[in-house]
């Protein structure tokens, strides 16, 4: 399981705003634990958005070789 503090840096490597950790002079949170949801939150979403486009890839592939494969019995 990763630690929040690295699902965080995936976030910030995927492009995301990364709420700053309590403490830091921009924190909107006052605790860890507020801040720990946050970035599992934010990751959940991430990941669902990179699960959904794989299901978008994957569905686009075989509806363009099904089309290929149809055109070429077409012209055979």
């Amino acid at each position: 399981m990763l630690s929040t503090e690295h699902k965080a840096n995936i976030l910030r490597k995927a492009g995301y705003t990364v709420p700053a950790r309590p403490g830091d002079a921009n924190s909107a949170y006052q605790t860890i634990q507020c801040w720990q949801k946050a970035v599992d939150t934010l990751y959940v979403t991430y990941a669902a958005s990179r699960a959904a486009k794989s299901l978008r890839d994957a569905e686009e592939a075989r509806m363009l070789a099904l089309l290929q494969l149809r055109s070429a019995k077409a012209y055979a």
